[in-house]
């Protein structure tokens, strides 16, 4: 059984939650349970960055300067 909880905001942010709800089609309700979804689904930046650390050191490739110009110079990207 779904579960009720009650939120204190201001009359200026209720008014901006209440629009883009509307602008989505959506009730404030489910408004805001995707927007929770998202935060508790969605790393913050710093467990982000740890992430892309942890895996840049687990690749250990380097590029040179004159492999990234030869590559500029190919036409190819990365």
């Amino acid at each position: 059984m779904a579960k009720k909880i009650s939120v204190y905001v201001s009359e200026e942010m209720h008014r901006s939650i209440k629009a883009a709800a509307s602008l989505r089609g959506k009730s404030l309700s489910g408004f805001m349970v995707d927007a929770a979804t998202i935060a508790l689904h969605n790393p913050d930046r710093k467990a982000a960055a740890s992430r892309m650390d942890r895996l840049r050191a687990s690749v250990k490739t380097e590029v040179t300067l004159e492999e990234i110009l030869q590559m500029k110079e190919e036409g190819r990207r990365f």
